[in-house]
């Protein structure tokens, strides 16, 4: 039986996280058990994607707000990070069975995993198709929609893309990936409580960016607390997705909840 290598819940910095999930990107083998990683970020930072450069980002806010910045080796655009933001890596070696020759089509078993778990934690959610993301991505090609769909994919969550989840169409679990010879890195973020004031800060060059960005991002992504109506705890999500992966992937996971463990 070949099982999940999970690791606790590991609560850092932002950087500490990405150093570890290169690493054992880096390390994995073929034959090797896939990994579960589990990590919040502290303190509070802001995620730049691979090709985003910090000059893009509203100065006078970055010295207000006193903010890290991070850059990922995946594409996407920024991301917020900290105690609101849930973040799994899933790093699969490069012969494992859910590893797929086409790219968008390897998002799909995690994407319905997601949607599995938060169906039991009573949200019901959907992924997002592949046709549905074109169309959407679309817009910003399109002469009365491209400043604002533009303006919104500055952040991760103002976009959409295959196989994130989505609770009609906002968004609750943001997806990407970095696929390498040694093995392939998928990365989810569960939104736990969404607020959209610092980011639209940090991404609004103009007051009326800012407000565009603060406005616009709530209709665009919604926190797992807003949808179930209390605040969510990290033990139930993780033991819930845990399960699910069990339940989805026999040959492969666990069958029963785990205990929520302490930081690496």
């Amino acid at each position: 039986m070949i099982n999940w290598r999970i690791y606790p819940l590991s609560i850092a910095d932002q950087q500490r996280h990405i150093e570890q999930c290169e690493k054992l990107l880096s390390t994995i083998q073929p034959g090797d058990r896939p990994i579960i990683y589990w990590s919040l970020a502290d303190p509070m930072g802001l995620v730049l994607g691979f090709s985003q450069k910090q000059n893009i980002l509203n100065p006078a806010a970055l010295a207000s707000l006193n903010m890290p910045i991070y850059h990922r080796r995946a594409g996407g655009t920024a991301v917020l990070v900290g105690p609101h933001l849930l973040d799994l890596d899933v790093i699969l070696p490069p012969d494992h069975p859910l590893v797929q020759a086409d790219i968008v089509e390897s998002y799909r078993w995690l994407g319905n995993t997601w949607v599995a778990a938060l169906r039991h934690l009573g949200v019901e959610s959907r992924t997002v198709s592949p046709a549905e993301a074109h169309d959407q991505q679309a817009l910003c090609k399109q002469s009365e929609t491209s400043a604002y769909e533009q303006l919104m994919n500055r952040a991760c969550y103002g976009s959409l893309s295959p196989y994130e989840v989505v609770v009609g169409r906002r968004k609750v679990v943001g997806l990407c990936m970095i696929r390498r010879r040694s093995g392939t890195l998928l990365q989810a973020g569960l939104v736990l409580h969404w607020e959209t004031t610092q980011l639209a800060q940090l991404l609004g060059r103009t007051d009326e960016e800012q407000y565009s960005l603060a406005t616009g991002l709530l209709e665009r992504a919604v926190g797992l607390d807003t949808l179930l109506g209390r605040v969510i705890t990290y033990e139930e999500v993780i033991n819930t997705f845990e399960n699910y992966v069990g339940l989805r992937q026999g040959h492969m996971g666990r069958d029963k909840p785990l205990p929520l463990r302490g930081p690496i």
